[in-house]
């Protein structure tokens, strides 16, 4: 049963780590992506048609539908960066209006590629991986050391994504942009270039994110597949302090909430299913509650810049 448990938790953590390590940058360069929850379900959508579409080609499709996952989260991330970042909007209602654009324009395009019937449709997935030694350790080697290859790219993006945030030179520019950027604007740096980059870059990573979800997760797309998992993931950037490695820790806090949410629907115990769905969110809701008022975001978030 532990070992069960902390292998779903680990496999629920990687969609919202994957999509929160992106928000992070972001969000330490000054823009707040509330549209990350659109990005993953485009992620999700143009994920499965890659995938669905290169089906013949077993071993590549999946990896061409990750592809397609990232380029068409980075397309709508670039949407968002010319009316929240180039035309100085509002970040809040922009990201409000993109997701739901995609929530519509998903089911819309799905609908007029495979029908109204409302069938998901199975596409080449990417599978489980079982590292050999590792995954033979008694009690938590499976749990650890078996899962698909987008869990262990997830995990290993986390210090890559740390060592560049902490420990080069752009890295301390992205920072400033999130902080100052008017001061770091006088020493050369180009803030709406690096607030650009850095929500290019999230919008990727929502989109890989969402792509995980249909390819990985469960290998077909339905409309709305990502229930509030981006969302989610602006929880875990908050709880997490703005910081890669906490943001982690919080990943997994939320991902074992799914995990615990999945046992306890099994075991029943006379309690409606309903209840055990929402646990997920009442826990986000107890974060947001709880370490809102004390975390401080970088103080230039969410405010557009102009030259």
């Amino acid at each position: 049963m532990f070992e069960e448990i902390l292998s779903a938790t680990i496999r629920g953590a990687t969609p919202l780590l994957l999509a929160a390590l992106g928000e992070v940058i972001s969000q330490r360069a000054g823009v707040l992506n509330i549209g990350i929850e659109g990005m993953m379900l485009i992620g999700a959508f143009f994920g499965m048609v890659g995938s669905f579409y290169t089906a013949e080609f077993v071993m590549v499709a999946p990896w061409f539908g990750l592809l397609m996952a990232g380029l068409s989260g980075l397309i709508a991330a670039a949407l968002f960066a010319l009316c929240a970042i180039r035309l100085r909007g509002d970040q809040v209602i922009i990201g409000t209006a993109m997701t739901l654009l995609a929530l519509g324009l998903t089911e819309v395009i799905y609908q007029r590629l495979f029908g109204i019937t409302g069938i998901a449709k199975g596409v080449p997935a990417f599978q489980q991986i079982d590292i050999p030694l590792l995954s033979q350790i008694p009690f938590f080697g499976r749990a650890l050391f078996s899962h698909n290859i987008l869990v262990f790219m997830t995990f290993l993006l986390m210090p890559c994504v740390y060592f560049f945030l902490y420990h080069t030179q752009v890295g301390l520019r992205i920072r400033a942009c999130g902080e100052h950027p008017k001061a770091i604007a006088t020493v050369g740096a180009n803030v709406l270039r690096l607030r650009t980059m850095c929500l290019l870059f999230a919008g990727a990573m929502a989109g890989m994110a969402g792509g995980y979800l249909s390819l990985a997760d469960v290998p077909y797309f339905t409309p709305g597949m990502t229930v509030g998992r981006g969302f989610i993931a602006l929880a875990i950037v908050i709880f997490g302090k703005w910081h890669p490695v906490k943001a982690c820790g919080a990943a997994l806090l939320f991902g074992l909430g799914s995990a615990l949410d999945a046992r306890f629907q099994a075991l029943g115990w006379g309690i409606p299913y309903q209840l055990w769905l929402m646990l997920p969110y009442v826990l986000c809701l107890a974060v947001l509650a709880g370490f809102v008022g004390r975390a401080e975001a970088p103080l230039a978030l969410g405010k557009p810049y102009g030259e």
